[in-house]
């Protein structure tokens, strides 16, 4: 796959990042490393699987909406309902620290899907995709999951010196702007759809 560097938009790359929020997979893998089970494996596999899971979904989605009869505008209204209650679950959710966690295969699980990659990252990816086409979502998907992996290695790094507090007041402010996001994306299909009746 060839990046093109020209599609790349900083503000698109971010907004990705603020879906993928890796903040609100760190207690897990907090409690993960105090068990001594291999936390950076489990934030490497979990990284690739939602990656694979969203260029699935740069490439699917689109098509499933014209299987549905479902028009971009209705679906950038759900869609944006989603991202709304994620965002708001984000903010008023207390971060609580995670007892005890299973085998290292469920917790790749849990954190690929619906962590990472859940419904409002999938339904943003698909109207993105059909906005902007394939190859240029592609080059910006790359880039946010870079952003994660980084995320990731500097906790696996600093995990010694990273509290449950941090994360969770870092996972908050990105809630907040997941809301404006979904914000914007009800009132974009909104507009939309009034202009195409």
């Amino acid at each position: 796959m060839i990046l093109d560097i020209r599609a790349f938009e900083p503000a698109l790359i971010m907004q990705i990042f603020v879906l993928l929020n890796p903040f609100s997979s760190l207690p897990i893998l907090m409690t993960a490393y105090k068990q001594k089970i291999n936390a950076k494996k489990i934030a490497l596999s979990s990284t690739g699987i939602a990656f694979i899971i969203a260029v699935l979904m740069v490439f699917i989605g689109p098509p499933l909406l014209s299987l549905f009869g479902i028009t971009m505008d209705s679906f950038m209204m759900a869609g944006g309902l989603v991202l709304l209650l994620l965002g708001i679950n984000t903010i008023l959710l207390e971060e609580k620290p995670v007892k005890s966690v299973n085998k290292s295969d469920t917790l790749v699980s849990i954190i690929a899907t619906p962590l990472l990659t859940g419904p409002a990252t999938i339904s943003f990816i698909t109207i993105k995709a059909n906005e902007m086409g394939n190859l240029a979502l592609l080059s910006n998907l790359v880039f946010a999951f870079l952003l994660v992996g980084l995320v990731f290695f500097l906790f696996s790094v600093l995990i010694k010196h990273v509290t449950l507090k941090f994360v969770s007041i870092t996972s908050k402010v990105l809630g907040l702007f997941l809301v404006g996001l979904a914000i914007e994306m009800i009132a974009t299909g909104v507009i939309n759809f009034i202009n195409a009746h």
